[in-house]
């Protein structure tokens, strides 16, 4: 698919080791707790929801999105993976919620772990998404994300063809650097030094950050 050949293009690992890079990240958080809660925010049709569900190794996944269609196609998703159904699921519960990323519908302080996969660039307020992140994140809970930096959509424009086959670029912020998605972070309540940025490839951002 062409989406699939421009987030390669920019640098993304793919599903399964970001995922895998999720997890990993996640893990000492999840180790304290005998009732975890991981988030995949803006989940789409839920291509990390349903890796973290099974896994199997979480007392709850919620994947969450704006998005009515998007979380239809997620709930089919799931329901054609014998292996995600309750009964098959050990230890993990899996829901779907619609939800703003700027108005999270949780309690302060009662989600371990949130990832958001390719999203951040989609978010129409980002100030507020940072903050309400940070606010249902519990203390020593940790967010993953991955985004572009802007240097992707020129790399588009130069490129034959490959417009044609990107996301539309009107619905999405520009991260022109690490430094401006720190302090993106920072306004949102994460201290900088628990933020962690690194670039794969030639325009994948990879976001750490603990509260």
């Amino acid at each position: 698919r062409g989406w699939r050949q421009g987030f390669a293009r920019a640098g993304f690992p793919g599903p399964d080791v970001e995922a895998e890079m999720a997890m990993d990240y996640f893990a000492p958080v999840v180790a304290r707790t005998d009732s975890s809660v991981v988030v995949d925010m803006s989940c789409a049709t839920g291509l990390f929801t349903r890796r973290f569900a099974s896994a199997d190794k979480y007392s709850r996944v919620l994947g969450c999105d704006y998005s009515d269609s998007m979380l239809t196609e997620a709930r089919r998703r799931i329901n054609a993976e014998p292996k995600l159904s309750s009964k098959a699921l050990k230890k993990t519960t899996l829901d779907l919620v619609r939800l703003d990323v700027g108005q999270i519908p949780m309690r302060n302080e009662s989600v371990d772990c949130l990832h958001a996969g390719a999203a951040m660039h989609c978010w129409p307020d980002l100030d507020a998404a940072a903050k309400e992140i940070y606010r249902v994140l519990k203390p020593g809970g940790r967010y993953f994300a991955t985004t572009f930096l802007s240097t992707y959509f020129s790399m588009l424009s130069s490129a034959d063809g490959a417009a044609a086959s990107a996301p539309s670029q009107q619905a999405f912020q520009y991260f022109s650097s690490v430094d401006s998605l720190r302090e993106l972070l920072e306004r949102g309540g994460f201290e900088s030094e628990k933020i962690q940025i690194e670039i794969l490839g030639s325009a994948c951002v990879v976001i750490r950050a603990e509260k």
